[in-house]
């Protein structure tokens, strides 16, 4: 694993972090609150919120950044979906927003990383950037099994800041859920990308194998 990971880092080192693009999926209920909060004195210890069952409404993202700057998303409602985002529901934002925005980047080329969900099909997702006017991208690679937590920016901690921001001003609902998930995507810095690229080695001169879960076992070479 270690080895499959350095080899990705190396060559994302080499092209820089403004040429590299990370998307995934995530989600939010209606109902979510934060896990805890503070009070005045006087003040009431609860929270209004529309639903707490795990069964609540659920509302789907894509969203996809470089280490500069994050790209507009796309956030599904329930009637919009079926059971989740799939292949055909990606490549519809590939085309109506993601390929331009990408464009507009100005950078070349672009390289693409995914995790190994099922609707992500390198091929189909190439194909469809460049039919939709973005010759920049020219890789799309999958990330390998289990490397998500090392690797991707979005799966560390920019889905966390993420969901922090989301419930900054207490409860989802069914009228605020879409436009505080948007808010707080496009709110993200690219100070906030950039280190969260450094966290997963990706910026130039990292040592590959800084965060090697057993460095005197394994005994890498830089």
């Amino acid at each position: 694993m270690c080895e499959q990971i350095a080899k990705v880092r190396r060559k994302l080192q080499r092209i820089g972090v403004g040429h590299i693009l990370f998307l995934d999926e995530t989600l939010k209920r209606e109902g979510d609150v934060d896990s805890y909060s503070i009070f005045l004195p006087g003040q009431p210890p609860l929270i209004e919120s529309s639903s707490t069952s795990r069964y609540a409404a659920r509302y789907d993202m894509i969203a996809c950044c470089s280490g500069k700057a994050v790209l507009p998303p796309v956030i599904y409602a329930p009637k919009e979906r079926q059971r989740g985002i799939d292949t055909a529901m990606l490549l519809s934002h590939i085309r109506d927003l993601l390929a331009q925005a990408a464009g507009a980047l100005d950078e070349y080329p672009l390289l693409l990383m995914l995790d190994r969900a099922s609707i992500h099909h390198e091929d189909k997702i190439l194909q469809e950037f460049h039919d939709w006017g973005c010759q920049e991208l020219t890789e799309v690679i999958k990330m390998p099994p289990a490397a998500a937590k090392r690797l991707s920016p979005l799966d560390n901690s920019l889905f966390n800041l993420w969901r922090q921001r989301v419930l900054a001003d207490g409860a989802l609902t069914k009228s605020n859920i879409k436009q505080r998930m948007s808010d707080a995507w496009n709110s993200i810095t690219s100070a906030e990308l950039c280190a969260q690229y450094r966290n997963c080695g990706l910026l130039r001169h990292q040592d590959v194998y800084f965060d090697c879960p057993d460095p005197a076992t394994h005994k890498h070479a830089s």
